[in-house]
C-alpha cells in the first residue's frame, strides 16, 4: 500500500482568515482547473524511486543525533528525517510541563522501535523485522510483541475491507517497484520506462494468499509459504503515529500535534484556545508544486480546511509516488484484485474520531474501492468521514457528515 506521504498544513488563525478572503472567489476550482490543465503542455517529471537506510551506528534507540527538539516561542518541536522515509514531526504546546525534553525523546523511541520492526528494507541485529520475514519466510521467526499486533492487525483488517488491503501483496508490489526503481535517467527522459508483463503478475499470484500467513499470536512465531512475502507499508506508519499519541499522553502531555509525513494527529487545544485545524493540500497543485494558475492562493493550494478535537487526519492518492509509460502514470498503490495501480481517482483524506490506529489501512481501501462502495462504506461506519478528489478537475463526493469537519469561514 500506502502510501502516498500527503502533507497537510497545521493552520495558524492569520491562515484561517486569509482563506476566508480567498473564498469569496467568483470562480469556482473546477473551472480554474479545467482551463490550466487543458493549457499546460509539459507534464512534471515523475518522481525517482528512493530508499532511505537508517545507520544505527550501534545506538538504535539514541535520541540524541536522530532527531532535532527545539522552542520557539512557547512551542517545543522534535523532527526527524530518519525513519519511515519521510519527515515526521512533533509539536507540543504544553507550557508548564518540565518533562517535555524527556517526552519527546520517549516519542522518538517508539517512532524508532516500529521503524526497525517494520522496515521491509533492511535488517537491523538487534531485531527480527519484516525483512528477516521475508529473507527466509518458511522459516519459523520469533517476533517482539509489538510486531505480532501489528501483523495480526493486518490479516483482520483482510476481511474488514473485503480483500483491499492485503499485506501479503508483497511479490506483486516489489515486481511493480522494481519497474518504477528502473524508471530513471535516459530511460525515464526518453520514455523508455516498462512496466510489468501480466505473465510476471499471474506467476506471483499463488504467493499473495493471506491464509498462508501462519500467526502464532499466543507464542509470537510467524512462518509463511516459501517465496511470499509481506509488506506493512499500509498501516505501520499510522499504527506508529498512535503510539506516539498514547506515548505522549503516558507522559502527561495535553496539547499536542504529530505529523508522520502526512498522518496528522491532534490532541488538546491550540495555544490560541481553538481546536487544531488542518488544511489538505489540492493533489493537482501539489503534483505540479504549485505552478498552475489556479495555484496561486491558499484556496487554490488546499481545497479542504478540517478541524475536530483528538482526531486524525490521513490521504492517500496517485499523485506522489509515480511513474510514467507511454504517457500513462502507474502510481505505487496497487489493487489486490487486479494486481495493477487504480486507475481513477486522485485521493481520498478521512477523518477518524475513534480506532484511528487503523486509519492508514481504511485510507488505502477507501481509495482502491470502487467510489460508490467506498462511500458507502463510510457512510456505515461511524468513526470515518471522508472526501474523494475525484478527477484533475477538482470534483469531488463525500461521505454524509464529512462536513462536521469542515472549517467554516
Amino acid at each position: 500500500m500506502k502510501r502516498i506521504y500527503l502533507a497537510l498544513l497545521t493552520l495558524t488563525l492569520s491562515n484561517v482568515s486569509y482563506a476566508d478572503s480567498i473564498n469569496e472567489s467568483s470562480e469556482s476550482p473546477s473551472a480554474a482547473n479545467k482551463i490550466a490543465l487543458s493549457s499546460l503542455n509539459l507534464l512534471p517529471p515523475a518522481p525517482d524511486f528512493e530508499v532511505i537506510k537508517v545507520d544505527t551506528h550501534g545506538q538504535p534507540y539514541r535520541c540524541e543525533g536522530n532527531a532535532i527538539i527545539s522552542e520557539d516561542q512557547g512551542v517545543t518541536n522534535l523532527t526527524t528525517l530518519k525513519y519511515f522515509g519521510t519527515s515526521i514531526s512533533i509539536n507540543i504546546y504544553d507550557t508548564t510541563n518540565s518533562n517535555i525534553k524527556a517526552a519527546m525523546c520517549n516519542a522518538l523511541n517508539v517512532i524508532q522501535q516500529y521503524h526497525y520492526l517494520a522496515s521491509n528494507y533492511s535488517t537491523y541485529p538487534h531485531v527480527i523485522n519484516i525483512k528477516s520475514i521475508n529473507n527466509e519466510p518458511e522459516k519459523t521467526h520469533h517476533l517482539d510483541p509489538k510486531l505480532t499486533q501489528l501483523i495480526k492487525s493486518s490479516i483482520d483488517w483482510y476481511d474488514k475491507t473485503d480483500g483491499y488491503f492485503n499485506i501479503a501483496l508483497s511479490p506483486v508490489i516489489d515486481i511493480w517497484r522494481g519497474y518504477r526503481a528502473q524508471c530513471k535517467g535516459e530511460r525515464k527522459s526518453q520514455d523508455r520506462c516498462e512496466i510489468p508483463t501480466e505473465a510476471e503478475l499471474n506467476a506471483v499470484k499463488p504467493l499473495i494468499n493471506i491464509n498462508n500467513i501462519d500467526l502464532d499470536v499466543a507464542n509470537n512465531t510467524i512462518k509463511m509459504q516459501s517465496g511470499m512475502s509481506i509488506d506493512l507499508g499500509g498501516i505501520a506508519k499510522g499504527w506508529m503515529a498512535e503510539m506516539v499519541y498514547r506515548q505522549l499522553k503516558i507522559d502527561g502531555i495535553e496539547n499536542f500535534m504529530i505529523n508522520a509525513g502526512g498522518n496528522i494527529r491532534h490532541y488538546g487545544i491550540h495555544p490560541q484556545g481553538r481546536q487544531f485545524t488542518t488544511a489538505v493540500e489540492d493533489p493537482v497543485c501539489k503534483k505540479y508544486n504549485n505552478a498552475l494558475e489556479q495555484c496561486q492562493n491558499f484556496a487554490g493550494q488546499f481545497h479542504e480546511v478540517i478541524t475536530g478535537k483528538d482526531i486524525t487526519v490521513v490521504s492517500s492518492g496517485n499523485y506522489l509516488r509515480y511513474y510514467r509509460v507511454n504517457g500513462k502514470e502507474y502510481h505505487h498503490i496497487i489493487n489486490p484484485k487486479t494486481l495493477h495501480p487504480k486507475r481513477t481517482g486522485i485521493s481520498t483524506t478521512i477523518v477518524m474520531n475513534n480506532n484511528q490506529i487503523y486509519a492508514d489501512i481504511i485510507s488505502t481501501a477507501l481509495f482502491l474501492m470502487p467510489v460508490n462502495e467506498a462511500v458507502d462504506y463510510s457512510n456505515h461506519n461511524d468513526d470515518i468521514e471522508a472526501i474523494w478528489y475525484l478527477n484533475s478537475a477538482g470534483d469531488t463526493t463525500e461521505s454524509d457528515k464529512f462536513n462536521d469537519y469542515r472549517l467554516s469561514f
